[in-house]
């Protein structure tokens, strides 16, 4: 039943694309679609067997940034969540002043992050983790201010203090909400990464991006993005089977 289940999810999708990209190919090549505008995907599977070699270590790179600010993020937003649910004082001194802080783009931060860091790997990882990190602290926090309040009243009955209170209800009742939020977080990592890398990289599928676009290898680009795509995906499947294993009693 299960294998029945995911085949009828999988075949729409994958006929979809399959008809798109028999689509886009007979439009390339019978020249409705200039090469130098979009090539055909026969073209561009065949430049990215042959970039493949130098496309490992820039795939490395993205994912290494991406998996660090991953964690970085996450513990941070998770950490700050917890604080501000223990301390009704902090919550209202910090929750606003973060809301703020997200009307500016990470990305924008990233010529100064450069300017104190360098050009190394800790600005992409800064990057990335202020991208992934708001979305861990609004789900955490939400989830940890909706949890059960007759357990808490319960727990409170029976001389449990604000921190018992917390450890016992509220931060696992915040667990489904948190994974979610790391769920949305995840999809978010891969692109950071490549958008920091556009600034100052001397590795990374953004730094291909960037130099394949000024020699007009138009092929390469499509290969970098559908490693992007592919990469963001992978990075989302890992995530979600972690929240699966640290949430058992909500597979079904």
């Amino acid at each position: 039943m299960r294998a029945r289940a995911a085949f009828h999810a999988v075949w729409p999708p994958a006929l979809l694309a399959a008809a798109l990209l028999l689509v886009w190919e007979r439009a390339a090549r019978s020249g409705v679609l200039p090469a130098f505008v979009l090539p055909a995907p026969s073209d561009v599977a065949t430049r990215a067997v042959e970039a493949a070699p130098t496309l490992v270590p820039h795939v490395a790179t993205t994912l290494t940034e991406a998996g660090l600010g991953l964690l970085v993020g996450v513990a941070a937003g998770g950490l700050l969540a917890v604080a501000t649910a223990a301390s009704t004082w902090l919550s209202r001194a910090v929750g606003p002043l973060v809301t703020v802080t997200q009307t500016i783009p990470s990305i924008v931060l990233a010529p100064l992050l450069v300017l104190w860091m360098g050009f190394g790997l800790a600005p992409k990882v800064v990057v990335v983790a202020l991208t992934v990190f708001f979305p861990v602290l609004v789900s955490a926090t939400a989830a940890m201010r909706e949890a059960d309040g007759a357990l808490a009243d319960m727990v409170r009955g029976l001389g449990g203090g604000r921190l018992r209170t917390l450890v016992v209800v509220r931060v696992p009742a915040a667990l489904p909400g948190a994974l979610a939020g790391l769920r949305v977080a995840a999809t978010y990592a891969i692109g950071a990464a490549v958008v920091a890398e556009y600034l100052a990289a001397s590795s990374g599928l953004g730094v291909v991006v960037q130099r394949a676009r000024k020699s007009y290898d138009v092929e390469l680009v499509l290969v970098a993005i559908a490693a992007v795509s592919v990469l963001t995906a992978l990075v989302y499947v890992v995530v979600d089977l972690v929240c699966r294993g640290a949430l058992p009693w909500q597979r079904r």
